[in-house]
């Protein structure tokens, strides 16, 4: 391979590292550049976690033994045992609270100090016999473990359903009745199973009303209308668009359980200054959500004559021989041609004349780089001398374009890629976008009458943690 055609190799790179610079320019003219018209842009999906504040449900199921020690020191009334042949009274006293959260569980442990007392129906009417720690909580009291584990799930209207279980009562000290020396701790188990299954549907309930789920969405909705500054040197904006939201389940982030509200959004990328965003309020939440993963795609257009100044640039100048002599390009201009570029090149050299160059664009994402598909040319002028070059000189010609319209644009595809993953990871009024950029591709490279169309798509992932302080029950 020869030095001048490495040196003109070097000068088609500058050209794709033009093209993709007058996306993110700082130059004047393209500062002013305004984002290309879209169709109404793809659907994106991206998730909002919002904390379930498991400090307050923790002391509300806590609180569970003390209303049920409540109930009984107001209600006396015996428990009837096995058919009838026995009857209990039990009362608590303060113990033990203790609770952990597990993934998306918590779970809530007791050790409860309680006393019984023990009758039998003598003779038509009920007559205690013995009794176990109804004096002092202190001496000769028995005691329970009670563990429950509560989980969560979403319902309609931005509610959050905890549903509790009893997964152990559990006897940790005998509780032996004053006269026969019987124990009577694993009686008082079954009996306050049975009383705290009886309470968990009403305790679920008011730990639901507890959590005020929709106002921290309503904020975080309204967070996600704002436009987000991903670059501001080339102040490039996104717009989320948010339009529709749904349940995405609990999940455990960190050890503390989540509830995931999945939005899906029609993301656009725009240019200039802060663009205008009207905010619509927080819809209705969809039944389902589906997690389709966050993508952009995006276009912007650049002035013509900033385009064909660059391509001048990188292109002017180079020469190279087809063996019978030279050529050199002293001239070079886009033209609009569908789906394909049309570039008018001026060669001088061998073959005075003007060609009119079409191709079409496509990104080879594995190897980083743009090459030109169906690539021929037209010879603008026509004499006697150009039919001739033609018919002896097209397909050598046409094959030497075509393997030097390749642009190597891997390191300033990664460049946007950072870039635009640095600015989706940043502190908002509510809690924490958490973005990644997985793939940048560049889709489709237009030439229009008066500008230069670039489209480019991003796939990843998009998260909003909102803080802790944001649910306030």
């Amino acid at each position: 391979m020869s030095d001048r055609y490495r040196f003109n190799r070097g000068n088609l790179f500058r050209l794709s590292a033009g093209i993709l610079s007058l996306c993110f320019t700082t130059s004047a003219a393209a500062s002013e550049s305004k984002p290309a018209r879209q169709p109404r842009t793809e659907t994106s999906s991206m998730t909002i976690h919002v904390p379930v504040p498991m400090t307050a449900l923790a002391e509300q199921y806590g609180n569970i033994h003390q209303t049920l020690a409540a109930r009984r020191s107001t209600n006396r009334d015996w428990v009837t045992l096995g058919g009838g042949t026995g009857f209990l009274k039990y009362r608590l006293w303060p113990g033990e609270q203790s609770a952990t959260t597990t993934r998306d569980r918590l779970l809530s442990q007791s050790s409860l100090p309680f006393g019984v007392e023990y009758a039998k129906r003598i003779k038509g009417a009920l007559t205690k016999i013995a009794e176990c720690g109804q004096q002092d909580a202190a001496t000769g009291t028995g005691r329970l473990s009670a563990t429950l584990a509560t989980t969560f799930g979403q319902g309609r209207e931005y509610t959050l359903l905890p549903a509790s279980t009893i997964t152990a009562v559990e006897v940790t000290r005998p509780c032996l009745l004053s006269e026969q020396g019987v124990d009577a701790a694993p009686l008082m188990a079954q009996v306050y199973r049975r009383d705290l299954q009886g309470i968990l549907p009403m305790v679920d309930r008011t730990a639901a009303a507890l959590v005020p789920m929709k106002p921290a969405v309503a904020r975080i909705w309204n967070d996600l209308q704002e436009p987000l500054l991903l670059d501001e040197g080339e102040a490039i904006w996104l717009l989320l668009n948010p339009e529709a939201i749904g349940p995405a389940g609990i999940e455990s982030l960190s050890g503390t359980p989540f509830a995931g509200y999945g939005v899906t959004a029609r993301p656009t990328v725009v240019r200039g200054t802060k663009p205008l965003s009207p905010h619509v309020p927080l819809p209705a939440l969809q039944h389902q959500f589906q997690d389709d993963g966050f993508h952009v795609v995006f276009s912007v257009q650049v002035p013509i004559e900033e385009a064909n100044q660059r391509l001048r640039e990188a292109v002017v100048g180079q020469e190279w021989s087809l063996g019978v002599g030279t050529i050199k390009i002293v001239g070079a201009t886009l033209y609009p041609l569908g789906h394909q570029v049309g570039v008018e090149l001026t060669l001088r050299g061998l073959l005075p004349l003007t060609l009119r160059l079409k191709g079409t664009p496509a990104y080879d994402e594995s190897a980083g780089r743009i090459a030109f598909r169906d690539v021929d040319y037209t010879i603008k002028e026509r004499t006697p001398a150009t039919d001739l070059a033609e018919e002896w000189l097209h397909e050598s010609l046409r094959n030497e374009l075509a393997g030097r319209l390749v642009f190597s644009i891997r390191e300033e595809l990664d460049l946007m890629r950072q870039t635009m993953e640095k600015g989706l990871n940043r502190n908002l009024t509510g809690g924490r976008l958490r973005g990644t950029v997985r793939r940048l591709s560049l889709e489709a490279l237009t030439v229009q009458t008066a500008s230069l169309a670039v489209r480019f798509k991003t796939e990843g992932t998009l998260h909003y943690d909102a803080q802790a302080e944001i649910i306030t029950p």
